[in-house]
C-alpha cells in the first residue's frame, strides 16, 4: 500500500488527506524522516503551519528533500501567492495544495504523484514478453504461461495486444471491456483496488486480463509508446507476474524498451521458412543489445522432429542461444481455443504442458510411478492370499 508521510501535528489535516484518497493510501504523521522509514512507495506532505517561525520555508523543504530518497514533496499551505509557490518549487517541492482543501482538490494532485511513486519506487513484478509472427500462437502460449504462473505462484496479469480482437480474450472465454487506453486515462488513480474492479478475471486461477482494444475491435487512438511503457511499469508494481503478448504491436522502439525490461522473452515461431524470416527481420529492426538477447528464447511452436528445419538451425539464424521445443496436439489445441477452456487452466502433464512450465520457469516435481518389483510383489501376495 502507498503511504503519505505528513510532517504535521494537525490531526484534521491528516484526516482530510485520508478521506480524499480513501483506503488505498495510509497517512502517517511524522516529525523526522529517520523515524518515518521508507517501506514501500509514497510521497511526503509538509504542513506549512508546522514549520517553526525561526526557519524559512525554503530551508525546511530543502532539508527534507535532501533526505527524501527521491520521494515527491508536496507543500500544504494557506499562502498560495506566486512568490511563495516559486520559493517552494525551487526548494524541491513537486506541487502545492491548499491546506484546507478537501476531496477532488487534494486527490487530483496526490493521486498523480502517488501513481508515479508506485511506478518508480515500488517493487516491480516479473515481466515476460512474448513475440511472434503468428499472433494467435503467441497469444495461446502467453495465456498458458500466465495461467501456469497464476496456478503455481500468484495470480498475475496478462496483457494481450492482439488486434482486431484479443485472442487471449477468446481463449479465456472472457469479455474485456477495459483496455489499455482506459488504463492510461486512469493512470493517476490506478492501483490494485481499481484494477481488481475494472479488469476481466479468469475466476478459476485469478488471472487478470488487459487488452489493447478494450472490446472495441479497433486500435486505441491518442496514446503513444511512452504512455504504454509508463502504464506497464505501474502495472508491474501492482502484480508479481506480468505477461505481455506483443501481438499486433510493431513499434520497434516500444518493443525494444519492453525487451530491455523483460526478465524472459519468448520468440514464438513455427518450423517455417516464412515465419522464420519474419521473426528474424523483426529482431533485426528491434536492434537489441547483446545483454537483452541473452534473455531471449526461441519457442518452436508445433515442434516436430521430422521437419528438417530444426530448432537449433532456426535459433542460429536469429542469433539466439536458447531453444524450447513446444509440441502441440493440434486438435486438442483448436478445441481448447474454440471452447474457451485453456489447456493450462488445470494440471497438464502432456509434452505441451511441460514445455509451458519450462517457459514459465516453473519446476514441478512429477510423481514417479511405483517401482516394478513392488507391483510384482503385491501381485504375488494377492495370489497367495487367494490360494489361502
Amino acid at each position: 500500500m502507498s503511504r503519505i508521510q505528513l510532517f504535521s501535528v494537525d490531526n484534521s489535516l491528516a484526516r482530510r488527506l485520508g478521506d480524499a484518497l480513501g483506503e488505498r493510501v495510509t497517512v502517517s504523521m511524522v516529525q523526522s524522516l529517520e523515524s518515518a522509514g521508507f517501506d514501500g512507495p509514497g510521497i511526503i506532505v509538509i504542513d506549512h503551519a508546522a514549520i517553526s517561525a525561526d526557519r524559512s520555508l525554503a530551508s525546511s523543504i530543502s532539508a527534507i528533500a535532501h533526505n527524501a530518497q527521491g520521494r515527491a514533496i508536496v507543500l500544504a499551505t494557506d499562502d498560495l501567492g506566486t512568490d511563495q509557490v516559486l520559493q517552494a518549487i525551487r526548494a524541491g517541492a513537486s506541487d502545492i495544495i491548499p491546506r484546507e482543501a478537501t476531496g477532488e482538490d487534494v486527490s487530483s494532485v496526490l493521486s498523480r504523484l502517488l501513481s508515479n511513486a508506485v511506478a518508480t519506487q515500488g517493487v516491480h513484478g516479473r515481466l515476460t514478453l512474448v513475440l511472434g509472427a503468428d499472433r494467435e500462437a503467441a497469444a495461446i502460449l502467453a495465456t498458458d504461461v500466465a495461467l501456469a504462473l497464476a496456478r503455481h505462484k500468484a495470480p498475475g496479469l496478462l496483457i494481450d495486444c492482439t488486434l482486431p480482437t484479443s485472442a487471449a480474450e477468446t481463449y479465456l472465454d472472457l469479455k474485456a471491456a477495459y483496455g489499455i487506453a482506459s488504463a492510461i486515462g486512469d493512470i493517476e488513480r490506478l492501483d490494485a483496488s481499481l484494477l481488481s474492479d475494472a479488469l476481466a478475471r479468469h475466476e478459476p486461477t485469478g488471472l487478470s486480463l488487459l487488452t489493447l482494444d478494450g472490446g472495441t475491435s479497433s486500435e486505441p487512438a491518442g496514446i503513444g509508446p511512452n504512455d504504454i511503457v509508463g502504464l506497464i511499469q505501474l502495472l508491474r508494481a501492482c502484480y508479481d507476474n506480468v505477461v505481455l503478448c506483443a501481438g499486433s504491436l510493431r513499434h520497434m522502439g516500444l518493443l525494444r524498451e519492453m525487451a530491455s525490461q523483460a526478465h524472459d522473452i519468448e520468440i514464438v515461431c513455427r518450423q517455417s521458412i516464412r515465419e522464420l524470416d519474419g521473426c528474424r527481420r523483426m529482431l533485426e529492426q528491434m536492434d537489441l543489445d547483446p545483454s537483452t538477447k541473452t534473455r531471449m528464447r526461441l519457442a518452436v511452436w508445433d515442434h516436430d522432429p521430422a521437419v528438417l528445419l530444426d530448432g537449433r538451425r532456426m535459433a542460429d539464424t536469429m542469433g539466439l542461444e536458447q531453444v524450447l521445443p513446444v509440441p502441440i496436439d493440434r486438435i486438442r489445441t483448436a478445441n481448447a481455443f474454440n471452447a474457451g477452456k485453456p489447456i493450462m487452466a488445470g494440471p497438464d502433464h502432456s509434452p505441451y504442458g511441460r514445455a509451458v512450465l519450462r517457459a514459465a520457469n516453473i519446476h514441478v516435481q512429477e510423481k514417479r510411478g511405483t517401482f516394478g518389483m513392488d507391483k510384482v510383489r503385491r501381485a504375488l501376495l494377492r495370489s497367495v492370499e487367494r490360494a489361502a
